[in-house]
């Protein structure tokens, strides 16, 4: 279970921070395409139960993410 929570806030955290070869996005979309997808990441690509807990506190995502992010 450790792996799969690991995996969904490992995409969050891609996706939410700037890489050389993309912009960081915001918080929006960052659960749109985690909750809904995109051309690389689908839903189905996560633990079913995790993902319903994702759901369930993805707005206190932004907060730790924002509290832990390298400056």
């Amino acid at each position: 279970i450790e792996g799969r929570i690991t995996i969904i806030c490992d995409i969050y955290d891609a996706l939410m921070s700037k890489r050389p070869y993309k912009p960081a996005l915001e918080h929006k979309e960052a659960i749109r395409i985690i909750t809904e997808g995109d051309s690389r990441t689908m839903p189905y690509h996560f633990c079913p139960e995790v993902m319903a807990a994702f759901k369930e506190i993805a707005a206190e995502f932004e907060e730790i993410f924002e509290q832990n992010k390298e400056r």
